[in-house]
């Protein structure tokens, strides 16, 4: 674990009670011993030296929890009403849990997830073999940030018919054929599944301490081992990127933040709330899928060194598929 100290703040760069999971579902992640040592000493150090020290209480501990069951699911696509409610009765015992070197809470919501996500992946997989209906009359919200919790399996089923269906239509007006389209959306959902089943424990406390530091300060992220290695990389600046604050979300790399005067903004063919679905290296390398790839493994696919060139392949967060875009990185 590295604290450093910056302009903005503090830099801290991101492990059962178990709730029980399904035969067949993802391997059960657990936290080790040296996580749970880990957050209680970033608790203290938090709760001393941070800008504004904010105390490690029940009011932090609900705030966390929240925080965190938005990071993982904030389309609220996978979780269910029910899943919500065993969640909050544990919402005030981070903070006890924590400074008793016990992670167990944010594992098990971790778990859940993952489940969901196999679920879910498994089910649209399955949609592709049996073709749409584009006569009805339907609609699906782009943005599910503040819609209602889905109350059963049934209504996810639901959402996540009209959400595959949406994704079809989607290439469908980018010009591509039904095979293709086929083939695109199974590879990608079977990259997500695959994600799935690829998470270890690392994973989980870089996501939860995450957000633990951003709810004591918006300036303030922790960074673990890789995390600090890419910021290492950055500071030396022998790599760069596209100019852009990538993040995570519903299994796209989404553009959150340009940066000013970067090759993304200076482009002016990329916008915040896009979202890449394919990346090129070079002038003439092949694009790659990458809806459901880890967001490390993009960032090293897009990262080069100075003056090289990538090309991506963006969804734009209010249209159709365009491809071909370029930027230097």
């Amino acid at each position: 674990m590295r604290i450093r100290y910056g302009l903005l703040g503090v830099f801290l760069a991101i492990a059962p009670p178990a709730f029980a999971l399904d035969a067949g579902a993802p391997p059960v992640l657990a936290p080790l011993q040296q996580q749970g040592q880990a957050a209680n000493l970033s608790a203290q150090f938090l709760g001393r030296y941070a800008y504004k020290p904010v105390p490690l209480d029940d009011a932090l501990s609900a705030q966390i929890m929240t925080r965190f069951i938005k990071a993982l699911d904030p389309d609220r696509m996978l979780f269910l009403q029910s899943d919500i409610d065993t969640f909050e009765a544990s919402k005030t015992k981070l903070d006890d849990a924590i400074k008793q070197e016990d992670l167990s809470i944010p594992f098990s919501i971790f778990n859940i997830y993952e489940q969901r996500m196999a679920d879910r992946m498994t089910y649209a997989r399955s949609l592709l073999k049996k073709g749409f209906d584009f006569t009805a009359q339907e609609s699906f919200p782009l943005d599910r940030e503040k819609s209602p919790w889905l109350k059963s399996m049934a209504d996810s089923d639901d959402l996540w018919s009209k959400r595959v269906k949406s994704d079809w239509l989607r290439l469908k007006l980018a010009g591509k054929t039904d095979a293709e389209i086929r083939d695109t959306l199974d590879k990608r959902y079977e990259n997500s599944l695959e994600r799935v089943y690829k998470y270890n424990s690392d994973d989980v406390f870089q996501s939860f301490m995450e957000v633990y530091a951003n709810a004591v300060d918006p300036h303030t992220d922790y960074f673990g081992a890789s995390a600090s290695a890419d910021f290492d990389i950055s500071m030396k600046l022998s790599l760069v990127g596209i100019g852009a604050v990538l993040q995570e979300r519903d299994d796209y790399t989404t553009i959150r933040e340009l940066v000013a005067g970067g090759p993304a903004q200076v482009s002016g063919k990329l916008a915040v709330g896009d979202r890449i679905t394919g990346v090129g290296e070079g002038e003439d390398g092949a694009i790659k899928e990458v809806v459901g790839t880890r967001l490390d493994e993009v960032v090293q696919m897009i990262r080069g060194a100075k003056g090289s060139v990538v090309r991506l392949e963006i969804l734009p967060a209010d249209a159709g598929a365009r491809a071909g875009i370029a930027s230097s990185a």
